[in-house]
């Protein structure tokens, strides 16, 4: 078997309602979890997910910087797009990862001193039916053309 290609995270891109914010951000995570509510015991199936984005980035006043765009846009649910091989159009094996994220959390002000300013938050990503037959999982859709 031939080893699988792998991703490293340089050159990625990642773009919020069609901008590009790759340039302020340092890290990227999109991780499902459980739907809200009771405890599933052993017995039970997964009923439902529940996407989290989370973002680590550089802290900016400049008016266009991502860290700006999440405080001035709270509230709204956006667009997001995740290329993590930096391809500009998705392919089978270098596919993007898109869905609806709400802004639903503001970034810290975090001060320490001599060192560049950093945030992090954790948006919730707007919840769709599973149709993995549609490549969409809970809100992420899987682009592969």
């Amino acid at each position: 078997m031939a080893a699988s290609t792998r991703i490293k995270a340089q050159n990625i891109i990642f773009k919020i309602d069609g901008t590009d914010y790759e340039c302020d951000a340092n890290m990227i995570e999109l991780t499902l979890g459980d739907a809200p509510g009771d405890v599933q015991t052993f017995c039970e199936t997964r009923v439902g997910g529940e996407w989290a984005l989370q973002i680590d980035g550089i802290t900016s006043g400049t008016s266009t910087s991502l860290y700006r765009i999440l405080w001035d846009n709270f509230g709204t649910e956006v667009p997001f797009v995740i290329a993590p091989n930096g391809n500009t159009t998705p392919v089978a094996n270098a596919p993007h990862y898109e869905g609806v994220a709400i802004l639903n959390e503001l970034p810290p002000l975090s001060l320490n001193s001599n060192e560049t300013a950093l945030f992090s938050v954790t948006l919730e990503v707007k919840n769709t039916p599973h149709d993995p037959s549609a490549n969409q999982y809970y809100g992420v859709e899987i682009v592969i053309a």
